[in-house]
């Protein structure tokens, strides 16, 4: 549908680098996951030996609320990538707007996230500097 052999040579090299990506997110996914699991129970039997007070539970649900941030980028960017391979391959249209559409949400997902990412950062320097300047 692009009509250029070079731009439909840039998608296709776009959406395999995507999907490698994607996959490689997957992965991680499931480390991420793994490990929340592993802080939950496993840092929980070695409290009840040690004596220390570690918080596994909250540990393990920091890292479960990474995993389900973390999956919405990685799940925009391999629908993309599928969606462009498709569109490229079938040249068609409908593939080319769907796959473009999800670009757009993981562009969006990550600006929102930058956004209030900033937000926090700024609201936790307006409260430590003067927090620091009490204590001094």
């Amino acid at each position: 549908m692009v009509g250029n052999a070079a731009i439909e040579n840039y998608i296709k090299e776009t959406a395999r680098w995507g999907k490698f990506l994607a996959i490689v997110g997957y992965v991680v996914l499931g480390i991420l996951l793994l490990l929340a699991f592993v802080m939950m129970f496993g840092l929980s039997a070695l409290s009840k030996f040690g004596g220390q007070k570690l918080f596994p539970i909250g540990i393990g649900l920091v890292y479960i609320l990474l995993a389900g941030l973390y999956y919405i980028p990685v799940t925009y960017l391999y629908r993309f990538s599928v969606k462009a391979a498709q569109a490229v391959e079938n040249n068609d249209e409908e593939e080319y707007m769907a796959a473009f559409q999800n670009l757009k949400s993981l562009f969006k997902f990550l600006g929102i996230f930058t956004i209030v990412l900033f937000s926090v950062y700024a609201l936790m320097l307006v409260i430590a500097l003067p927090v620091a300047m009490l204590l001094k």
